[in-house]
C-alpha cells in the first residue's frame, strides 16, 4: 500500500512539474503621455464616425476599415497604415492630421478585390514614422 501511495505521489509530482513550464509576467508601463491610440477596430463599415460590424474576418470583395481613436495629439501629424498580405506584399496610405484637437478619429480603408490573397493579413500603424500598433485579420474567399 505504501508503494502504491508513493507511486501516486511521484506521478502527481511529475504531472505538476510538466504543467509548470509556462511562465507569465506583468509590468506597469506608467502613465501614457503624448500622442497615442486610445482604441482601434477593424470593421465592415464606419457610420457617423463609429465602427460598425467589428470583425477580424473579411471576405473577398469587402472593405476592411481600420478605425483609430487618437488621444494626446498636438497637430500636425502624419499617420500611415501599411497593409501586409500573407505573401509580404504591402500597400500604404498616409493621412495628415492638421485639425487642432487633442482627440481625433482616422479611418483607413482597404478594398479587397476578387483576386486578393486569402490568409492572415496585418495592418501596421505609424505616427510620424514611429510604430504605434499592428492588427492581424483574416481574409477568406467566402463567408
Amino acid at each position: 500500500m505504501k508503494l502504491r501511495n508513493l507511486s501516486l505521489v511521484v506521478l502527481l509530482a511529475l504531472a505538476v512539474a510538466a504543467c509548470a513550464d509556462e511562465k507569465a509576467t506583468g509590468n506597469v508601463a506608467g502613465p501614457l503621455v503624448g500622442p497615442r491610440i486610445i482604441e482601434s477596430q477593424l470593421a465592415l463599415e464606419v457610420i457617423d464616425g463609429a465602427p460598425a460590424g467589428i470583425t477580424d474576418i473579411f471576405a473577398l470583395e469587402e472593405f476592411v476599415n481600420l478605425w483609430i481613436h487618437w488621444g494626446g495629439l498636438e497637430p500636425p501629424h502624419e499617420v500611415e497604415a501599411v497593409w501586409w498580405d500573407p505573401l509580404d506584399n504591402n500597400v500604404s496610405t498616409t493621412l495628415d492630421i492638421t485639425e487642432d484637437a487633442p482627440e481625433q478619429v482616422t479611418v483607413f480603408t482597404l478594398e479587397l478585390v476578387q483576386f486578393s490573397v486569402t490568409g492572415r493579413w496585418e495592418v501596421e500603424v505609424y505616427l510620424d514614422g514611429v510604430f504605434m500598433r499592428s492588427i492581424l485579420f483574416n481574409v477568406v474567399s467566402d463567408l
